[in-house]
């Protein structure tokens, strides 16, 4: 009888720990595909893309099994531990840890830029405050996103004016303007800009423009991005909402069909837009930095395509979980500052405010001449110091 007891209680243990043990792998395998995400367009195969947005849970869920398996003293732990760390790119991509910083010496010119979809200003309440934010930032340069407004919106023409007073050059482009509104995008430089120009892609409400910026003996191109939004509107948010009070599986079936319909078409249309910005990347005669509103996380094909050989400034410099979208229960991080790999990443700062549905991003780096190898050139010692996401191209 006590034999009996005995062996019901092992089977039964074996049995939840290989329940355990295939979930971990299930998650393993959802991990891959976040991976993979990054590298497959939207284009080709859709719903990869969907591995990628939940990919700070993927990730979380796999270093939860690492110490359940350790406190449990199986081996099983190897199996996430080993897939993080051959992809630690990735994984410190979302949670990041950065490996190294620079010291002053490393660069010439401290360029500070501020990158803020404002969303046009809607949840502003006092423009003065706004304004006031801005002053005590004190950035070199700023690229607004959601840059427009209304026709009964008293701050129609409070913010390009206010702006061009503390902002001698300037590049504005609205991609709709009509007698009753605007929406673009805007650069605001304190640094001369000796070229503008609109990158032409499909989209009727989404625009990227390059502005050719001289800051000392350097050239910058700096690309000023809003990338396909998902196009939610107030129904459409009012519906997903009501799964507050309304879990059907009805509601949450027609909801999904919903949510799935338009960022079916975002994602595919981001895509395309991605490989043309990343051409005037390839194209660019100068440095290039990179900012804006992606509309996408740092686990998607649209942030790698873009992002290529470059450096993801919050990557390089802070610390923790990103995001910079705040809005119906939603924390992602959409909004991105990359620059050349011949520049120098100091910090990034996301600033919690609430002038928007977007957090501001506050990026410093540094302009540096190498005198060993040339203008865009970077020494094999001054690479020791980058951190670990740099060595990646660099090696």
């Amino acid at each position: 009888m006590s034999a009996s007891k005995i062996n019901f209680k092992t089977i039964f243990r074996a049995t939840i720990r290989n329940a355990v043990l295939l979930v971990n792998i299930f998650f393993v395998l959802l991990y891959v595909l976040g991976v993979l995400s990054t590298i497959v367009s939207p284009q080709s195969l859709l719903y990869i893309s969907y591995f990628g947005l939940f990919f700070p849970f993927i990730v979380a869920v796999n270093l939860f099994f690492i110490v359940f398996w350790m406190i449990k003293r199986r081996r099983y732990w190897l199996i996430s531990l080993c897939l993080i760390v051959c992809t630690f790119y990735h994984a410190n991509n979302v949670f990041t840890i950065p490996f190294g910083r620079l010291s002053k010496k490393s660069y010439n010119t401290e360029v500070k830029l501020l990158s803020y979809n404002i969303s046009s200003l809607s949840e502003v309440k006092k423009f003065d405050d706004f304004i006031d934010f801005i002053d005590s930032v004190s950035p070199d340069i700023v690229c607004f996103q959601e840059f427009g407004f209304y026709q009964n919106d008293h701050n129609k023409n409070r913010l390009k004016n206010a702006m061009k007073k503390r902002f001698p050059f300037s590049h504005i482009w609205y991609k709709n303007q009509t007698k009753n509104y605007s929406w673009g995008v805007a650069t605001f430089s304190k640094y001369p800009i000796i070229k503008k120009k609109k990158i032409d892609y499909e989209s009727l409400y989404n625009i990227s423009i390059y502005s050719d910026v001289v800051i000392n003996s350097d050239t910058i191109r700096l690309i000023n991005n809003h990338l396909e939004s998902n196009k939610f509107t107030l129904s459409d948010i009012k519906q997903y909402r009501s799964l507050d009070d309304n879990l059907s599986s009805d509601n949450i079936k027609n909801i999904s069909a919903l949510l799935s319909r338009k960022m079916s078409k975002a994602y595919k249309i981001r895509a395309s837009q991605a490989i043309i910005v990343r051409k005037e990347i390839d194209r660019s005669p100068y440095k290039t930095v990179v900012c804006g509103d992606f509309n996408d996380v740092v686990e998607s094909y649209v942030y790698h395509k873009i992002k290529g050989n470059l450096r993801d400034v919050f990557t390089a410099t802070s610390w923790g979980y990103r995001y910079s979208f705040r809005k119906n229960y939603m924390f992602v991080g959409i909004d991105h500052i990359l620059i050349d790999k011949n520049l120098v990443p100091i910090s990034l700062h996301i600033e919690p405010k609430t002038f928007s549905d977007h957090y501001p991003l506050i990026g410093i780096w540094g302009i540096k001449t190498d005198k060993t190898t040339g203008e865009r050139g970077l020494s094999r010692k001054f690479c020791l110091y980058l951190p670990l996401e740099s060595y990646w191209y660099i090696f």
